[in-house]
């Protein structure tokens, strides 16, 4: 899996590029700490190239939230694909996500 990662002033966008599974998902969490050290104001995380996430990578968002809430740091998730969000929904993480469906979207929240 390939994370492409921008900064701009206040704003660091993710965007992971293949499945998201046990053998990968350890990549985005040694890609999410350094961000949430840098104390972005927001990380939003672009699942438009995720055709598949497992339980490995639901967790590796999860532990990103709640690192960055403990940083103060608003974490967005977007661009889901149907397959990962309805793994979303059904472990109703959808409550807990601030998911929204486009980039822009994401950039305005």
């Amino acid at each position: 899996m390939q994370l492409d990662i921008e900064t701009t002033a206040s704003t660091t966008v993710i965007t992971p590029l293949g499945d998201i599974d046990l053998s990968k998902s350890t990549d985005l969490r040694e890609a999410l700490r350094p961000i949430i050290d840098s104390s972005p104001t927001k990380i939003i995380v672009d699942l438009a190239h995720v055709p598949y996430m497992d339980s490995s990578g639901i967790a590796t968002l999860i532990e990103g939230l709640q690192l960055a809430k403990q940083s103060n740091i608003e974490f967005i998730i977007c661009t889901v694909s149907e397959g990962v969000r309805s793994i979303i929904e059904l472990a109703r993480l959808d409550q807990i996500f601030t998911i929204v469906d486009s980039r822009d979207q994401a950039f305005a929240e």
